[in-house]
């Protein structure tokens, strides 16, 4: 796992082969693609982001989205990065969806860890879901929304949706999840 942090977070900051000058390097924020694994009860959806000034990781998180039912399956996932000539921040957006079990039971659960630069876990949040569902053929869906990187990040699209967020160091975070059901 440390490996491939290293080799995203070097080839996000070494792309540029600049000279090297008495001017601190500028930081910038990068994401592995999300990897995802399905069960026949569960999906789980890992995305790891970090962020990097020269060759120190100064804000790493790592973040876990699992969804529980009978029947899951990632419907998509996608990355969004600061456009800005130096992304501060990077977004992962996963959609999640399961059909109840035998008895109905349906729940997801994401948690976000974050390190610092002497990769140690300093900062943990997580927020969960769960219901019972009467319909079988009812199909749940979550859409979650990542965000991680330095500064500010971008405000939240959506207010009233679920969310929980945290920081460490010179980093930040914030996971925003939403549950539609669509019956039948």
């Amino acid at each position: 796992m440390r490996s491939v942090v290293a080799a995203l977070l070097l080839v996000a900051v070494t792309s540029g082969g600049a000279a090297a000058s008495a001017v601190p390097p500028t930081a910038r924020c990068a994401a592995a693609r999300p990897v995802v694994s399905t069960t026949e009860t569960a999906v789980e959806a890992r995305v790891l982001t970090g962020c990097t000034a020269g060759e120190l990781v100064v804000f790493r998180a790592t973040f876990v989205a699992r969804a529980y039912g009978t029947s899951c399956t990632a419907v998509s996932s996608e990355l969004e990065a600061d456009p800005a000539d130096v992304p501060q921040w990077i977004r992962a957006r996963l959609e999640l969806a399961c059909a109840p079990g035998e008895k109905g039971l349906l729940g997801s659960q994401i948690t976000v860890e974050m390190y610092d630069a002497k990769d140690a876990r300093v900062g943990a949040y997580s927020l969960g879901d769960s219901v019972k569902e009467k319909n079988p053929a009812a199909r749940h869906l979550w859409t979650v929304d990542f965000l991680a990187g330095l500064g500010d990040l971008p405000v939240a699209a959506d207010p009233a949706v679920k969310s929980s967020s945290g920081s460490a160091g010179e980093g930040s975070s914030r996971a925003q999840a939403d549950h539609e059901v669509y019956d039948g």
